[in-house]
C-alpha cells in the first residue's frame, strides 16, 4: 500500500467510507489500535521546551485563558546577548501542576517526527496540516467551549480525556484513540481523573471558493480586482450597482469558459507541493560539496520533489522545469538529462545523456542550488 495512504488508514480506518460519511460533514471517534508515543511523549516534550523554545511554539491556558508569558519564561544569555522568553521548564511545570495546560503550538516546524508526520498526510490529503500538542493535568479544562475554522484529528498519546462535541454528545478518548471533529463543530475537552496528552493534527481545508478566486485572479479579462464604482452603496445608485454585479458576473464567466481546467489543476498541485515544510535531506551538505562535484559524483532528486519537465512556449525550443513554488527555463539540450534525473533514484554526473562534462556539472549545479537534488557522492 501507499506510505501515506496506510498512514491515512491508520487513522481514519476505511478511506473511501470516510471521505463520503465524515469529511467536511460530521465528527467520528474511532479506536486505531496504533500507539502514538513514537510520535511524541512527556520527554520528547521536555527536550523541545529546553532547546530554547520561545513563544509561540508554545503557551499556557487555563479556563479558557492564556496565562501571561512571564508565567513560563525567563530571560537568558545566548551568544553573549541577553535573550528574553526562553522557555523555563521549572515554571512550566509549577503552573501545569496548579491547572496550566501547555500547548506546544506548530509542530510541523519544530519537531522532525511531526514534519515528516504532516508532510505524509499532507500528501494523502492533499490539504494543508498543521499539529498542535497539549498536556492537561487532572481535573482541568485548557481551551473554552468552541469551534475551528480547520478541520481536526485528536490523536489521544497518554491517559483519557473528556469530550463534548455538537454532533457526538459526551464522549471520552483513551490512548489510540483518533476523534475527528469538522471545522465550526463546537467542542470542549476537559481532564478528570489523571493527565492527558493528545495531538491535534489540524487540516486547513481548501475550497472550491478558493480555488475559483485564484482562478480568476490567474485569468485575463476577468478584472477581479477592479474597484466598485464610488458611492455604489447610495439608494440612487441602485440600478447602477446591480448593472455593474451584471457585468463583473459575465466577465467572470467569459474567463472561466475560456480558461484550461488542466491548467488551473496543475497551478493547485503546484500550490500544494510548495507549502510542505521542509525536511532534512542534505541540501546543506550538498551545496558546500558542489566544488568537489566530478564525472563520478553522484546525484539524486529530493524526496517528495513533485517537479516536472513541459516544453515551453515560446519557438526557442526551450523546456520548461516546474519546481511547485517557481519555473525554470532551461536550453532544449538539457531536456533529455533532466528526464534522467527525475526518474532515476540516483545518476552519475557523468552518466547524464546528451551533456559534455562542463554542461553536466553546470546543470548539476543550478538544481542543487534551486532545491531539486542533494549530492549523494561528491
Amino acid at each position: 500500500m501507499d506510505p501515506e495512504l496506510d498512514l491515512l488508514h491508520r487513522l481514519l480506518g476505511d478511506g473511501p467510507r470516510f471521505s463520503e460519511e465524515h469529511w467536511g460533514q460530521r465528527s467520528l471517534l474511532r479506536a486505531s489500535g496504533s500507539d502514538f508515543r513514537d510520535l511524541i511523549d512527556l520527554p520528547v516534550i521536555e527536550q523541545l521546551l529546553l532547546a530554547s523554545a520561545r513563544p509561540p511554539t508554545f503557551r499556557l491556558v487555563q479556563d479558557g485563558v492564556t496565562l501571561p508569558q512571564d508565567r513560563s519564561t525567563r530571560s537568558v544569555r545566548l551568544g553573549g546577548r541577553l535573550v528574553e522568553g526562553v522557555a523555563d521548564l521549572a515554571r512550566i511545570a509549577e503552573a501545569v501542576d496548579a491547572g496550566a495546560t501547555l500547548v506546544l503550538q506548530a509542530l510541523q516546524r519544530t519537531s522532525p517526527t511531526i514534519t515528516a508526520l504532516c508532510r505524509d498526510l499532507e500528501r494523502a490529503v492533499s490539504h494543508p496540516v498543521q499539529a498542535n500538542a497539549y498536556l492537561t493535568p487532572a481535573g482541568s479544562a485548557g481551551l473554552a467551549r468552541h469551534h475551528d475554522d480547520h478541520d481536526v484529528l485528536v490523536l489521544q498519546v497518554l491517559g483519557r480525556k473528556a469530550w463534548d462535541v455538537d454532533d457526538l454528545g459526551a464522549i471520552q478518548t483513551q490512548p489510540g484513540d483518533v476523534l475527528y471533529i469538522p471545522a465550526r463543530v463546537r467542542h470542549e475537552a476537559s481532564t478528570q481523573d489523571g493527565s492527558s496528552l493528545h495531538l491535534t493534527l489540524g487540516i486547513l481545508r481548501v475550497t472550491r471558493a478558493q480555488l475559483l478566486r485564484r482562478a480568476l485572479d490567474r485569468l485575463p479579462g476577468a478584472d477581479a480586482d477592479r474597484p466598485l464604482p464610488l458611492g455604489y452603496a447610495r439608494p440612487e445608485r441602485a440600478a447602477e450597482l446591480v448593472a455593474e454585479v451584471e457585468r463583473t458576473m459575465a466577465d467572470a464567466l467569459h474567463a472561466l469558459e475560456g480558461a484550461d481546467p488542466a491548467e488551473l489543476a496543475d497551478a493547485e498541485r503546484a500550490r500544494a507541493r510548495s507549502r510542505r515544510a521542509p525536511v532534512p535531506d542534505g541540501a546543506l551538505q550538498s551545496v558546500l560539496v558542489l566544488d568537489q562535484l566530478r564525472a563520478s559524483s553522484v546525484v539524486a532528486t529530493r524526496p517528495d520533489h513533485g517537479a516536472s519537465l513541459r516544453p515551453g512556449p515560446g519557438s526557442d525550443g526551450r523546456v520548461v522545469l516546474e519546481l511547485g513554488d517557481r519555473r525554470l527555463r532551461l536550453p532544449p539540450v538539457t531536456a533529455s538529462a533532466v528526464h534522467q534525473l527525475l526518474d532515476e533514484p540516483q545518476v552519475e554526473v557523468g552518466a547524464l545523456r546528451d551533456l559534455d562534462e562542463s554542461s553536466q556539472r553546470v546543470l548539476v549545479t543550478r538544481l542543487v542550488r534551486e532545491g531539486l537534488l542533494v549530492v549523494v557522492r561528491p
